[in-house]
């Protein structure tokens, strides 16, 4: 008997993971999601403020496509940068996000 499936939207998702960090291993360790409440978005995310993220999140950019968004922000510990890319890659929206501090960055871009 056959049973109707209810679509699972996070299993391409999570197809689109494994396909990702098969086919590119050399890319940065991020924490990755796929929230129920995302419609089967994948995202991945990194907090460090010690670490540059920028080179972090072109990293995946130049893995899947599409263009960096930067910008500077006040949070509860002081002055942060946030770099974050928005791209569908094999019909799966994927959002990649790295935060460090500011200080973090300009130093890294100053050097």
């Amino acid at each position: 008997m056959k049973q109707n499936l209810i679509p699972q939207p996070q299993l391409g998702a999570a197809s689109a993971l494994v396909q990702l960090l098969a086919e590119n291993p050399h890319l940065p360790m991020l924490d990755w999601s796929l929230p129920g409440d995302a419609g089967g978005a994948l995202e991945g995310i990194v907090v460090n403020d010690g670490v540059d993220m920028r080179p972090v999140v072109d990293a995946y950019a130049e893995a899947l496509g599409g263009v960096v968004s930067e910008f500077e922000f006040v949070g509860s510990v002081g002055r942060m940068y946030s770099a974050t890319l928005f791209v569908t890659w094999r019909d799966v929206r994927v959002r990649v996000k790295g935060i460090c501090s500011l200080v973090a960055h300009t130093t890294a871009v100053a050097a």
